[in-house]
């Protein structure tokens, strides 16, 4: 065993408090008996994920990411009431707001702190008309339908030839980045120009916008609306009609970029003027130009409080890889001195703890009563694979064999300005060599979870599992506490029962990092260190 002065530095980094008194000791005990091994679970559900992963990324050992995604555009059965056939579309386009903060105002640009991003490069952005039918039911069955992650080839084959960003612009298709100051939209006259303070001759705002996705579209496409508008008093028959955006990203020769986008606030707005006839106060017919803006929104939540009805909607995100996506079986008996944790069709790094010689270990443990005040997990990041740009900011332990999160996850409401879940941890820890800081590892407390393990009567261990996810926002939180997971294409051997699902966390995050395991000689090994107390003698 260890004194707990020698581990009271690491265990300090996670903000533990031991009390005790004049008669206690404090000491730490590391298990023996811990396997840990890679297992990859291949393509899974991705149908209305409540945040959309997108961009393309040089991932280190995972080969370049790619996250696509296919949304429907939702039409209320009023929406286009107001359109005339002499309708004259004015522009198209679309916004999806990313996750962000307020930061700074300079030079009259208001600057947002983006979260859930990832890199600083850019990548090819390509929007075209989905030509999938999306269903939410099978009709022949009545059944769900599901929609995974491996399915761009399948969307990419019934897609539009028309690519619908086309603007001039580079930033809004062959560079695309995200960037990081407000979107200002301008007040326009009844002719469409922008109308100009008199007195600062600046152009006069309407309405600012957080960042995010604004692409122009190719407002000569949506022409066909005008002539069709007549089909689409059934939403359904809209849907047929128009089924939809596929977002496209490829790489472009840069490192690339991958964040996190607001798919429930996502809209497509259409602008269009008409000439419609008018009765003036002598009762004379004069001819008016209207000018109509038209809001379909990507999800029924986008406009909830416009008092409009929608039905259901799907989205999709897709993902592909170029190179290795280190997707193969790891040692489930020896466990894996490396492991490889991605999201999306990606892997989990399974944990087994004690279950070796018919849990020895474990009841030894038991036998000694322990007060047990803290057990905390480190896994250290292995710095050769990974750039340090590419690393999560956050790893999500949980309940492999049902998919549950483990107590200490569900009871931690400590938070401040960056994280929630503090003391649970899973957040990466960056290395300071000027302040002599140690980091480039994450340290989970499952205090909660030991001490059950100890007090349960039967001698069993349910294996833990490490994915990979985004910094937890709202709606992240919301999936695990709701007990939402994605479903997986092909389900996975194991016991007590075969795996077929994985937290819907991991399945919104493409992107992967490199571990050390425990079938390792190096002091970065995974470890689990339990930390009690005990009368002295």
């Amino acid at each position: 065993m260890a004194s707990l002065q020698s581990c009271d530095k690491d265990f300090s980094e996670v903000g533990g408090d031991i009390i005790g008194d004049n008669n206690l000791n404090i000491d730490t005990y590391q298990v023996q008996n811990i396997t840990a091994y890679t297992q990859p679970y291949g393509a899974l559900s991705t149908k209305n994920l409540p945040n959309v992963p997108f961009g393309s990324i040089d991932n280190g050992e995972f080969g370049r990411t790619n996250s696509s995604f296919v949304t429907q555009v939702l039409s209320a059965s009023t929406s286009f009431d107001l359109m005339k056939s002499n309708a004259v579309i004015d522009s198209v386009y679309v916004y999806i707001p990313y996750y962000s903060q307020y930061d700074k105002v300079e030079d009259e640009v208001t600057y947002y702190k983006l979260q859930n991003v990832t890199g600083d490069g850019s990548f090819k952005l390509e929007v075209y008309e989905n030509g999938y039918y999306l269903n939410n039911v099978n009709p022949g069955t009545g059944k769900d339908i599901s929609y995974f992650s491996d399915s761009a080839a399948q969307f990419e084959q019934y897609k539009k030839e028309t690519l619908l960003n086309d603007s001039n612009d580079i930033k809004q298709n062959s560079d695309f980045s995200f960037t990081k100051k407000n979107i200002i939209i301008y007040k326009r006259d009844d002719k469409g120009n922008i109308i100009y303070d008199e007195k600062t001759n600046k152009p006069t705002e309407q309405e600012r916008l957080a960042p995010g996705v604004w692409l122009d579209l190719n407002k000569d496409y949506f022409k066909k609306f005008v002539t069709n508008k007549d089909l689409f008093k059934d939403q359904s028959q809209f849907k047929n009609f128009f089924r939809g955006l596929y977002f496209k990203a490829t790489g472009n020769g840069s490192t690339g970029t991958l964040g996190l986008l607001n798919i429930a606030q996502g809209k497509m707005v259409i602008k269009y003027h008409q000439e419609i006839e008018e009765t003036n106060s002598e009762g004379e017919k004069i001819k008016k130009t209207q000018r109509v803006s038209l809001t379909l929104p990507f999800t029924k939540d986008a406009i909830a409080d416009s008092g409009s009805s929608f039905d259901s909607h799907i989205n999709v995100s897709l993902t592909t890889t170029e190179g290795n996506s280190r997707n193969q079986q790891g040692d489930k008996v020896n466990g894996d001195p490396l492991l490889y944790i991605k999201g999306s069709e990606g892997n989990v790094a399974v944990i087994d703890l004690f279950s070796a010689n018919n849990f020895e270990e474990l009841q030894a443990l038991k036998d000694k009563e322990y007060l047990i005040n803290d057990a905390i997990l480190t896994v250290h990041v292995d710095q050769t694979s990974m750039n340090k740009n590419q690393i999560p900011q956050r790893l999500y332990l949980y309940n492999y064999d049902n998919g549950t999160p483990v107590s200490d996850f569900l009871n931690d409401n400590s938070a401040n300005a960056d994280y929630t879940k503090l003391v649970y941890g899973g957040i990466h820890q960056e290395a300071n060599e000027e302040n002599n800081i140690k980091g480039n590892f994450y340290k989970f407390r499952i205090t909660e979870y030991i001490r059950a393990l100890l007090r349960n009567k039967e001698l069993k261990s349910p294996k833990l599992a490490i994915a990979a996810t985004f910094n937890y926002n709202d709606v992240l939180l919301n999936t695990v506490t709701k007990g939402i997971n994605s479903k997986l294409k092909t389900e996975i051997p194991n016991t007590p029962e075969n795996v077929t699902y994985v937290p819907t966390l991991s399945a919104m995050y493409p992107m992967g990092t490199v571990v050390y395991g425990t079938n390792t000689s190096s002091d970065k090994k995974m470890t689990l260190q339990i930390f009690y107390t005990k009368t002295k003698n």
